[in-house]
């Protein structure tokens, strides 16, 4: 029996056209930071031609946008950096909002800026849907004086999408400044200027692009304030150094092109395969979905089978089908979900939920086996119970 991939929201595989894109690259000599001869010149040229791409899919400037290895960088480069700038901004607010939607990357580097800041942390509610509660956001702006908000633009694990737009024209109404994790939100328009964020990352590695490379925006990688957190030689202008490698640039400006490019049918595909993934399960077990099944990452599915674990259901269908129980920065942890409890899900009933994600790649065999060994397997669970 083929092994079966239904994990995308972790990692999406290289698109082929991404991988021909960069092939010929990894063979060709030159440093791009090598300006005094061609070879430099011609790597350089690569990496002005990407940006190009990055800035009209993105709607921002070339100097808005600093290269990463990946989202997580991003996400520290922009707190640690962007609220020194805040502060300055705003030297009387003394907030930070974010919720548990958030990823690790977001929530570790905020707790610790707001421990060396003297800053108060604050967490947003989350709705039932596993949507940020727009009136209490609202009213924790009112209520104290904020500096800075931390809002995911589609979560990783339930995968529902947030009203980002009416977070930002709050954060705008309160003077605070916004940071969005867009990594997970590929099948949204991500128009910086439009959205009028602060600072907004990206990952190559969740649109089929490689791993080892992302993207932070900022309309505020001019200001003096701005601090690099790698040092070095002084590549992009001194705020990012290290050498630029140009293969997973190439390969990450193609990926974004290529979903820009099918956005809407690779969408309606998507949602179809799972919403066909799901009727099958429904027509067999009891199942329950958390969170919005419109607003949401068109592949995700957060579920939950009615009275069995989801470790030992993972388990128990290894090496076949491969899903995974949340974010795998959390690996296998059996802790208790801080986005569940927040969505009011008791513990009994968050243990048996499951993040289970098609993509580009599946198909709709592919789909219909999974139907098949899923409830195969809960028939023998429940009798070996």
């Amino acid at each position: 029996m083929k092994n079966i991939y239904l994990d995308y929201n972790s990692h999406t595989p290289c698109d082929i056209s991404v991988i021909k894109a960069m092939q010929d690259i990894w063979s060709q000599p030159g440093n791009p930071h090598s300006d005094g001869h061609s070879f430099g010149w011609n790597k350089q040229t690569l990496i002005s031609d990407s940006l190009k791409t990055f800035t009209d899919i993105y709607d921002c400037f070339e100097e808005e946008l600093l290269f990463t290895s990946g989202a997580t960088e991003a996400n520290n480069l922009a707190i640690y950096s962007g609220i020194p700038i805040a502060e300055k901004m705003n030297p009387q607010a003394d907030t930070i909002l974010t919720s548990h939607l958030e990823h690790k990357s977001v929530l570790s580097p905020l707790e610790i800026a707001a421990s060396k800041h003297g800053l108060k942390l604050l967490y947003v509610d989350i709705t039932s849907n596993g949507v940020i509660d727009l009136q209490d956001l609202q009213t924790k702006l009112k209520q104290n004086n904020v500096l800075w908000v931390s809002c995911t633009m589609t979560n990783g694990v339930i995968g529902t999408s947030q009203p980002i737009y009416q977070v930002a024209e709050l954060c705008q109404r309160y003077n605070a400044m916004l940071h969005v994790d867009g990594s997970q939100a590929g099948y949204l328009d991500i128009a910086c200027h439009d959205l009028q964020v602060d600072f907004l990352t990206l990952s190559a590695h969740k649109i089929y692009g490689p791993s080892g490379i992302g993207l932070l925006y900022s309309k505020h990688l001019q200001n003096p304030e701005f601090i690099p957190m790698i040092s070095g030689g002084g590549q992009q202008n001194g705020l990012r150094a290290g050498t630029l490698p140009v293969p997973l640039i190439i390969g990450f400006s193609e990926a974004a092109k290529i979903l820009d490019d099918n956005k809407e049918t690779e969408a309606l595909r998507l949602r179809e395969l799972r919403d066909t993934l799901l009727d099958g399960l429904n027509q067999a077990l009891t199942i329950i979905v958390f969170g919005d099944l419109n607003e949401r990452h068109p592949g995700n599915l957060y579920l939950a089978i009615k009275n069995i674990d989801s470790m030992q259901l993972l388990n128990n269908m290894q090496p076949h089908l491969a899903f995974s129980l949340g974010s795998a920065c959390d690996g296998l942890s059996r802790e208790y979900s801080p986005i569940m409890k927040a969505m009011g899900i008791p513990k009994d009933i968050a243990e048996c939920a499951f993040r289970i994600c098609v993509g580009r790649m599946t198909t709709i065999e592919e789909v219909e086996q999974t139907i098949a060994i899923v409830i195969d397997t809960v028939k023998k669970i429940n009798k070996m119970s």
